[in-house]
Order: structure tokens, then sequence, then C-alpha cells
């Protein structure tokens, strides 16, 4: 033998031919094999048999084809999606080794940089011998969609001897104990998903809704809804599944949410984000003496731009509920604007929010003095027009975007004259009766630096910049105010909330 102990490691879901011809080659090249069963604390769709079914799966093999003596340990490793982790686990729970022999790239990777010995072999007929085909011809043999799949059999794929207990063994797990949690603010499509998990597992679901203490360092925290509101949302959702009486809603202010201490809980329901709270719960159980919770993580759900749904875009107005995003779409390709058709006239005429006639009245929604301490309920200011900018900034409010145009009803205003130090930037366009595209996405980017860099911003429009409240309300955060003027009413202070945003997204789609 070239070497005293090789390493295998796998994910083994489950245990198939490829896996058998990697340990024969294993056996060829050492005295004894170390056995590494990868995603050693994860249940979910590619990972449904545990890890103590593999294992006795891997011993049953062991037994059949004559190798126990020289099968030295089988050892869990778990995912920790972060390399250095993983690695410094394995070192750990393996000890010493002489080589590994595997074909999964990213394993082969880390231990190469490592300075391990690597073996690589070829897959055995990969494209029948593959985990994921395997569990799929399963599922599918009751019901296949094509003839082709009739003549393939997964049987063929896997040791005869495991056929039996792969069959029974290859399902998720049902526990009679889950627990999930979170802040389920703005409940939307990735919150379904996760509780779908839940109760789709787990006969018994301890469902917790976090408290303040937990999220008061979130990004736009204070917009955070209630916990009435979010306890609200997540028990209509339930009470529309027909999941309410296996439910046990509770509220947590520490991360474990009792589920370091609770010793009938089985399982904890968590996407790849929060998995770094699942480890460390299971620290602490293991120090109270108390079972391992299974991991069972559930797919990420993406918005339509293809990134992460999450409470915090919803905060900020980027996307709704369903991951829609709030943007300006064209009806036609390479154009510059979108224009308003008579037909909206009249609907564009009635005021979009509150109406003030003078700025005392404004002065008692926006107290500068709450703006000056920070402990303003609006998260940002968008001011349209030039007289109500000039006002604002006489009353000592500076909003975060100003856009002006220096006229007022077609006529030069002050401003010009007093703001001439201004720093305009390329000039902005916009048509009377129309919205440039390039003008708008400038909005957006000056929102964005107001609510993330804090920085304040002037917008200058050569037009006309009447419509412009428009893309403000689409692309401002929740809980902001936009102000526009109406010629006939006064001010205009629109309070941007969901509502609202997908009332001007509406509005938007009927320009041509």
């Amino acid at each position: 033998m070239d070497y005293s102990i090789a390493l295998i490691i796998g994910r083994f879901q489950p245990f198939h031919l490829g896996h058998l011809y990697l340990i024969k080659k294993a056996l060829e090249k050492a005295d004894k094999i170390i056995i590494g069963i990868g995603s050693a604390n994860i249940t979910d769709v590619n990972n449904p048999i545990d890890f103590e079914t593999r294992k006795k799966v891997i011993k049953a093999v062991a037994y059949k084809e004559k190798f126990e003596n020289r099968l030295s340990k089988i050892v869990p490793l778990n995912d920790f999606f972060n390399d250095k982790k993983w690695l410094d686990n394995l070192k750990k729970q393996i000890g010493n080794f002489d080589i590994a022999l595997g074909n999964n790239d990213w394993t082969n990777n880390i231990l190469e940089k490592t300075g391990y010995k690597i073996f690589k072999v070829k897959y055995y007929k990969r494209l029948l011998c593959e985990g994921w085909r395997i569990r799929k011809l399963i599922k599918e043999e009751k019901n296949p969609p094509s003839l082709k799949l009739r003549r393939a059999k997964w049987q063929d794929r896997v040791p005869k001897y495991l056929i039996n207990i792969i069959k029974r063994e290859l399902q998720v797990a049902n526990y009679s104990q889950v627990i999930v949690g979170g802040t389920f603010d703005h409940f939307h499509k990735g919150h379904e998903a996760l509780l779908k998990k839940a109760f789709t597992t787990g006969k018994k679901v301890f469902v917790g809704i976090a408290t303040k203490e937990l999220y008061k360092d979130k990004f736009l925290s204070e917009t955070v809804e209630s916990f009435e509101a979010r306890k609200k949302f997540v028990s209509e959702f339930l009470k529309k599944k027909g999941w309410l009486l296996r439910t046990k809603l509770i509220s947590f202010s520490h991360f474990t949410g009792g589920a370091d201490k609770e010793k009938k809980i089985e399982a904890i329901i968590v996407s790849k984000l929060t998995y770094s709270n699942v480890l460390k719960i299971n620290q602490l159980r293991k120090t109270n003496k108390l079972p391992l919770l299974k991991t069972i993580f559930v797919r990420d759900v993406l918005a339509e731009d293809g990134k992460l749904i999450s409470s915090e875009r919803i905060r900020t107005g980027e996307i709704d509920r369903n991951g829609k995003l709030f943007k300006i779409q064209s009806p036609k390709s390479k154009i510059q604007e979108i224009i308003m058709p008579e037909s909206l006239r009249e609907e564009l005429r009635k005021p979009l929010g509150k109406i003030f006639k003078n700025e005392k009245s404004l002065l008692r929604c926006i107290d500068p003095a709450c703006r000056q301490a920070g402990t303003s309920k609006h998260v940002l200011i968008i001011a349209i027009g030039d007289i109500i900018v000039d006002s604002l900034l006489k009353s000592g409010i500076d909003p975060d975007v100003k856009i002006i145009d220096f006229r007022s009803r077609r006529k030069r205003t002050d401003l010009f004259v007093k703001l001439k130090h201004i720093q305009k930037g390329p000039s902005l366009y916009n048509n009377p009766g129309t919205i440039n595209f390039k003008t708008a996405e400038i909005i957006k980017e000056k929102i964005k630096l107001a609510l993330y860099k804090k920085q304040r911003s002037w917008i200058v429009i050569e037009g006309e910049e009447d419509l412009l409240a428009l893309p403000a309300i689409l692309y401002a955060p929740l809980n902001s105010l936009v102000l526009y003027g109406h010629w006939q009413l006064g001010i205009i202070v629109v309070e941007v909330d969901e509502k609202m945003k997908d009332k001007v997204k509406n509005i938007l789609t009927k320009f041509i």
C-alpha cells in the first residue's frame, strides 16, 4: 500500500455504486480509510437522510463488502458555509490522514491549498450514479412522466443489498416538534416559504416572533412593524393554511428563542443567512446535555431581480412583498421618456396626499427639532418645487433630496439667484408632461445616497419637474415624505407606504 490512511468525503444521499467505486479505489491506495459524511447537520430536499442513518448504511456496506477491519472511523462533517471553519472542523473530527480521495472540486481545492495530498478519482458512470438523479427517480417511480423514465431504474444504481433500506429512508423526516423564528416584518414570500417548510416537516411548530431587543440594530429598525401587526400577519397566514391548531406562537428576545433549553424540540428551520445561530444554539444544547437539533434549510426565495427577498428591501422601498421591483418600465425600447396620456390628466390633478394650505400647518407635520435631533418618524424628506424647497429651508428644514427647476408657474424664482452656488452636475432634462428615464434614475440614486450615506442632494431640472413626484414616491423608502406643490390647493404631502407605492406604480404603467 502507498499510504497508511486515506480520507473519503461524501454526502451519501443515498449511497450508490459511485461511492462504492470510490471506496474500492481508496482501499487500493491505503491500509485503512476514514469516511467523512458531509452536510451531517442538515436536513432538506438535497439531504433527506440523517447522519445516523447514513452511518448505519456505510457500516452495512463495509460488512457486505468485507472491509470492516480497514474502516478506521466514520465521522460527521457539518456544513459551515465558511471554508476556514469547515476545514478547522474537519481537522478536529478526522485527525491525521495521508491522502484524500474524491472528485468534488470544492473539498479538493480546500484540502490542496492546505497542503494535503489529493488523489482525484474520476466519476463512476456520472450520468447514472449521482445522488440527485437517484432521488428524482425514486420520487417519480410511481408516476413517471415518460416511458424513458420507466426504463431508468434507480435500483440498478445502488448496491442490491441497500435497495430496501434506501427506499425506506429516502424521505424527508417528519418530526414531532420543530421550531422556526424570525422578525416577520412586512410578511413576504420568503416568510411563507419558511413556514411552509416548518409545517411540512413538523407535526407541532413553535413559531417565534422577535421583539424589539433583537431587531433594534437592524437597518431602518424604526420602520419595523409593531409586534401586534407582525403577529397578526403570521396568524392570518397560518389560519388560511389550516395550520393554526398545530402552532404555538411565542415572542422571543434572545436569539435562541428557548431552543437551547427545550427538550422536546427535534429540528429547527432556517435559511442560510441565519445558520450561524443554529451552530450557537446546538453548542448551548450540548452544554445543557440535550440532543442536537436537526437543521432543515429552506430554499432562498428571490425577488424579480434575482436577489433575496427581505424585509429590509421592502422597508427601503426597493421591492414589494411579492418580490416585484418598484421601477419605471418603458413600453417601448430605445426611448428616453414616458409621456402622460391625456386620459390621466384629470386623475393626476387630484392630490396624492394630504393638503396643507400654508407653511405653518406643514411644519406641524414636520418638526425641525425632531429632524435635527434625529428622532423624526420620517425616514427621508423629498421636496419637489422651488417655492416648497425655499419655504422649508427658511423654516430650518433641509430636505434630503431637493428637486427644483428655478421656476414657479413658468416664471423664474428667487432661488435662481440665491442658489447659484449649488453644484448642478450634468444637465437633467424633463420635458413637460413626461418623465425622463435618466432623470428618474438620478432621483433614485440621490434617494439611495440620502438613505445609506446620509448625503443630501440637489437636483436641478431643465424643463419641468411637476411629474417627478411620481418617481420620487416610487423609489422612496417606506415612512418617507414626498412634498410637491399644487397650483390650486397648496402643498401636498405624501406619506410613503406600500399602498401609495403600488398606486404610483399602477399610474406609471398607464404612461405611453
